[in-house]
């Protein structure tokens, strides 16, 4: 059975995909085997042969994305879970300029939101219109290693808050765990600054958040003029080092509106020096000085 999908220019293996491919995270923190089964029913009804690979961890998930993204048939690869599977997924498809999907299982579901795609069932009826667009990734490294996000990356107060997160709080809180890994934040402040560098002019900052994506959390219009299909980011950067930042911070995503205490601009290519923690879309990273670099048509994306 063949996957019918409209031609796309950037598509190397022919004119059509011809089957789909599920990677599927049975660990993601809203994991639903019916909806997944439902998905696969709905998905084989309308002609599609499908599937499923379950993983047990990210490795495993990144592995078998690059082992699907790269048969000479095409595949589309359909990342089920929650941002960090995609992640995990999209991650090992560098390379490949596969065409790919997701299905939202997981807590916050944050590029589905963003998508506009507000249940598993609407993101299936989306894979089956097969509407394909080149996606922007962001690939960052430091001198230990490399990675790439496609919603945001998050340096300073953003980085502490998830690095705060664990796996147990995270499993027994739900969003409530970001919640308070921020309040212990704000109690133990950190009033460092870092030195960024965008289109040859360096400035500094406390905070940093490199936004491919509009939404932040799948709620807050942090960067209105960030789009997953731009060539470039949208950058937000926090220049109070005091807590009155974050708090300007949080009111500008609330409302829509500005502030002297953040900074908003648009590069494709981001120094950062500073010792600061790194979030990846929503998972702790690492630490700065990091490079980042977007990368326009990283692959195909049915939105």
């Amino acid at each position: 059975m063949e996957l019918a999908l409209p031609p796309l220019e950037r598509q190397p293996r022919g004119s059509s995909v011809k089957r789909c491919v599920i990677i599927a995270n049975k660990g993601a923190g809203s994991f639903s085997t019916k909806l997944l089964d439902a998905a696969c029913r709905r998905l084989g009804a309308s002609g599609r042969e499908v599937e499923v690979i379950a993983c047990g961890d990210f490795s495993e998930i990144t592995a078998t994305a690059a082992q699907r993204g790269k048969s000479e048939d095409g595949p589309l690869i359909i990342a089920a879970g929650g941002d960090g599977t995609i992640n995990a997924v999209f991650s090992g498809l560098a390379g490949c300029q596969a065409s790919c999907a997701i299905l939202p299982l997981g807590t916050a579901n944050v590029l589905a939101i963003e998508l506009g795609m507000k249940s598993a069932e609407a993101a299936v009826e989306r894979i089956i219109a097969g509407n394909l667009r080149p996606l922007t990734a962001g690939a960052i490294s430091n001198q230990q290693k490399n990675s790439r996000f496609f919603l945001m990356a998050g340096m300073g107060f953003d980085g502490r808050v998830v690095r705060g997160v664990t796996p147990e709080l995270k499993h027994r809180l739900g969003k409530g765990a970001y919640i308070l890994s921020a309040l212990r934040s704000l109690a133990s402040w950190e009033s460092g600054e870092m030195e960024v560098t965008v289109n040859g002019t360096g400035f500094s900052c406390h905070s940093l958040v490199v936004c491919n994506a509009a939404y932040y959390g799948g709620q807050l219009k942090l960067a209105p003029g960030a789009s997953l299909f731009a060539p470039s980011f949208e950058l937000i950067a926090v220049t109070d080092c005091s807590r009155r930042g974050v708090a300007a911070l949080t009111a500008a995503a609330l409302s829509g509106g500005e502030s002297r205490a953040i900074r908003r601009l648009t590069a494709g290519e981001i120094r950062i020096e500073g010792f600061k923690p790194v979030q990846l879309d929503g998972d702790n990273w690492g630490d700065a000085p990091v490079t980042i670099v977007a990368e326009p048509g990283y692959l195909n994306l049915i939105s």
